[in-house]
């Protein structure tokens, strides 16, 4: 009898290890594809953001896409990018400019965060000031923020700090 539960721990335990193990693999296979997909997303969306093509950024954007200026999804539609674009657009806020700036620079990488459901994204953020905000003084004044979701980068948000 003593065998039989050693042997099925050691079952339990074998069981275990091998899926930690998958677990393991699964992650750093999602963050190398993260990193390889990254310079071609980061240099498309640069890219676009300097000739300010609105259809390509759409499709480099999520719906729910954050911006400052109090602004969100004003025509109901689920989609919040028109209304980003258009507050970028405002010659008070220099947003176009501000963006340009931000991602000029570059990106670096930050934390995985926890979304709603508690899934983990790889994550980057531009300017790379922008990854240690917790000095106000010398913080970027604007911020991007990238996820890789479902196998590809989306810009999430772009706001002033610290909004």
């Amino acid at each position: 009898m003593k065998q039989i539960f050693t042997l099925l721990a050691l079952a339990i335990v074998l069981a275990a290890g091998q899926n930690f193990v998958a677990q393991s693999r699964g992650t750093s296979g999602e963050k190398a594809r993260a990193e390889r997909a990254w310079p071609s997303f980061f240099k498309a969306f640069q890219a676009a953001v300097n000739k300010r093509d609105r259809d390509a950024l759409k499709k480099m954007m999520v719906r729910d896409f954050f911006f400052s200026g109090g602004g969100g999804d004003d025509s109901h539609d689920g989609d919040s990018r028109d209304e980003a674009f258009k507050f970028l657009d405002d010659p008070q806020v220099h947003g176009w400019r501000a963006f340009d700036k931000a991602l000029a620079r570059g990106a670096v990488s930050v934390a995985p965060n926890p979304d709603g459901e508690g899934k983990k994204h790889y994550a980057r953020v531009a300017p790379p000031a922008a990854r240690n905000t917790t000095n106000l003084a010398t913080a970027p004044p604007w911020i991007a923020y990238f996820e890789f979701r479902d196998g590809a980068w989306y810009c999430t948000s772009f706001s002033e700090c610290c909004d």
